[in-house]
């Protein structure tokens, strides 16, 4: 077999390739079938053997991967048939083909070879073992397997398979190969063995971790602070708006009454309209007296809450409990209920608490305060109307309207 078949078979091979591979091919590409026969071709540089017959170990390597293009499962078949259609188109002796065939189909069992040019097919198809991105083209052979839905096992144990594979099963046969690849090959090994312990260390993690969160009612207890109190402030501001409503609302009825209608009452004829008029006003001052205490802040006696933070009663935290205390003081107490969890659960348990005294004080007085001024303006209406049916200008109307007699 002369070299110009294998410069034809160059040609024909990356024509086939170019055409016939696609995306989903992303270990066995052209560029990887191109660096095979490098791989055949230094192994035949440091051959000294009369027997090897090179050009048909090179035809052989260009063909190893050819089969992947025409179906994927029985990739060595469809390389053997590709092969030999080649050779045949062009006059090569059936020795020769049949040669050829056995090679590639040599280099995919598992048996052992025959003679020198099967051990250097069978090198150059596991060259990439000792590639330096072995871990990497090793992750481009699963997803291609994938791609073509080969059933392959979780990642884990195709590692280990692979692993088991490469320090048990697999062996270089030729010298160079043993030589320039053996060493490369185990620290592949090694390589993967580390990465597979220290996706099994992450793994622990991640399943401990999911454990203790799952298991720890802190993630909880955090959040059940956290909704509370904000629920709580969000009332207290609520409490406040409906207490400044009701203080602008009375203010407004109070300088409408001083304005316009207090002027009028010094008019004889308008001193019904005094009592109608001292109820709203004065049920008007109540509610927004009581508005104010609503929203009045309060801050305790320092001597008293002094005596509460020492009996752990009172939320030091809260600004007015702090308030006059000298820096180094307050620093000292936070450093106290910093130093356990216990600590900083009882001042958030005390701060909920007193929120809530707080609300419960605003609220019943917001209570009070609607209701004086419901029964404030029910009782000047009524007392109005009363006062323009029986004390009104009856009489002075029925005059206006009645003739003066002649």
């Amino acid at each position: 077999m002369n070299a110009s078949i294998v410069n034809k078979a160059e040609k024909y091979i990356k024509q086939l390739l170019s055409e016939q591979l696609n995306k989903n091919f992303l270990f066995h590409s052209q560029g990887y079938t191109m660096k095979q026969v490098k791989k055949a071709n230094k192994i035949l540089a440091k051959n000294t053997t009369s027997k090897v017959d090179k050009n048909r170990v090179l035809i052989a390597s260009y063909f190893l991967n050819a089969g992947f293009t025409v179906n994927y499962e029985d990739h060595i078949a469809q390389s053997v048939e590709l092969a030999n259609t080649f050779l045949l188109k062009e006059n090569v002796d059936s020795s020769d083909i049949k040669a050829v065939a056995g090679l590639i189909e040599s280099a995919w069992n598992t048996k052992k070879p025959e003679n020198e040019e099967e051990a250097i097919l069978k090198d150059v198809r596991t060259s990439f073992y000792a590639y330096g991105d072995f871990e990497e083209l090793l992750g481009l052979l699963r997803l291609e397997s994938e791609n073509f839905d080969v059933n392959i096992p979780d990642l884990e144990s195709w590692r280990l398979n692979f692993i088991e594979k490469l320090r048990i099963e697999h062996k270089f046969y030729t010298n160079y190969a043993k030589e320039k690849w053996q060493k490369k090959k185990e620290d592949n090994v090694l390589s993967l063995i580390s990465s597979i312990q220290k996706a099994v260390k992450t793994k622990k993690k991640e399943v401990l971790k999911a454990k203790l969160k799952d298991n720890s009612p802190q993630r909880a207890i955090q959040s059940l602070y956290r909704i509370e109190l904000r629920n709580h402030i969000k009332l207290s501001d609520i409490a406040d708006t409906k207490a400044n409503i009701l203080l602008s609302v009375n203010a407004i009825i109070i300088s409408l009454l001083l304005s316009n209608l207090l002027p009028k009452l010094d008019t004889p004829t308008n001193s019904y309209l005094i009592y109608p008029t001292v109820i709203f006003i004065l049920f008007s001052i109540v509610s927004m007296i009581m508005s104010v205490l609503a929203t009045r802040p309060k801050v305790d006696n320092t001597d008293l809450v002094e005596e509460e933070i020492k009996k752990k009663d009172t939320n030091f935290l809260f600004f007015g409990n702090f308030n006059t205390m000298e820096l180094s003081d307050f620093k000292s107490k936070l450093k106290n209920i910093i130093k356990n969890k216990e600590s900083i659960y009882d001042s958030l348990t005390m701060d909920l608490y007193y929120l809530g005294k707080v609300l419960q004080h605003k609220y019943t007085l917001l209570r009070w305060t609607y209701t004086i001024f419901l029964v404030g303006v029910i009782l000047s209406v009524v007392a109005f109307g009363i006062a323009l049916k029986y004390y009104g200008m009856g009489d002075e109307l029925l005059d206006a309207v009645t003739p003066i007699p002649k």
